[in-house]
């Protein structure tokens, strides 16, 4: 194969056929990381290192390159690893995500097992919004925090008088009408911005150490 049939083969692997004449200024940020991504891969490596690839980007054209390579990885079978400190970036490209802190690993597992269940409050606020409430064991399936008292799953090592923290993700904040469900504080919206489609909100609950800050859909 001459190297004009592998630069025609690459770019159009990258989608960017009929562009070999092209000078860089000539190339949008999008299309100069396909370019960067189509030379990473002209020796046929066995394992491609993609170190913050797409921060250079606006956020449209990020999302956007983002699917093309994951994609791409997936039909050419490149085990490949991506450094990155966008967290939609990890959860929506990785099959298993690595969480460093200060060089060491916190913990490693799929994106849905390491948003759901973090084995430590780095890897809770690191990945994806997070509230802290310090709280005691009361009972089986019984926490206090401050003069609130919450009802969640019985822990297996913890014991009556234990110190615990609580991790409360903003999207399973909820308004209601029934303060007599379990956990269910009365609140005052002091904060609301609007993002679209969802928005963050902070909240004033008059509680110590409550939940701070919640998600409400829009509809």
């Amino acid at each position: 194969m001459t190297a004009e049939t592998r630069v025609k083969e690459l770019l159009a692997t990258v989608g960017l056929s009929g562009s070999e004449s092209k000078y860089p200024a000539q190339l949008s940020g999008g299309q100069q990381q396909r370019v960067a991504l189509a030379r990473a891969l002209a020796t046929s490596p066995g394992l491609l290192l993609l170190d913050e690839p797409l921060s250079a980007l606006d956020a449209r054209v990020r999302a956007h390159l983002r699917q093309e390579i994951k994609q791409l990885q997936e039909k050419l079978g490149v085990t490949t690893i991506m450094v990155t400190h966008d967290q939609e970036e990890a959860l929506t490209m990785a099959d298993q995500i690595v969480v460093m802190n200060q060089g060491v690993i916190e913990q490693i597992g799929s994106p849905q097992n390491v948003y759901a269940h973090p084995h430590s409050p780095f890897v809770a606020e690191f990945v994806g919004e997070m509230n802290f409430l310090s709280a005691e064991v009361t009972g089986a399936g019984q926490m206090q925090s401050g003069q609130l008292t919450l009802h969640c799953d019985q822990s297996t090592h913890l014991m009556l008088g234990d110190k615990a923290q609580l991790a409360i993700r903003p999207e399973d904040v909820r308004f209601s009408t029934n303060q007599h469900d379990n956990n269910t504080l009365s609140a005052q919206v002091i904060h609301l911005e609007f993002l679209g489609f969802t928005g963050p909100f902070i909240i004033k609950t008059g509680q110590p150490q409550a939940p701070n800050i919640g998600r409400y859909f829009y509809e």
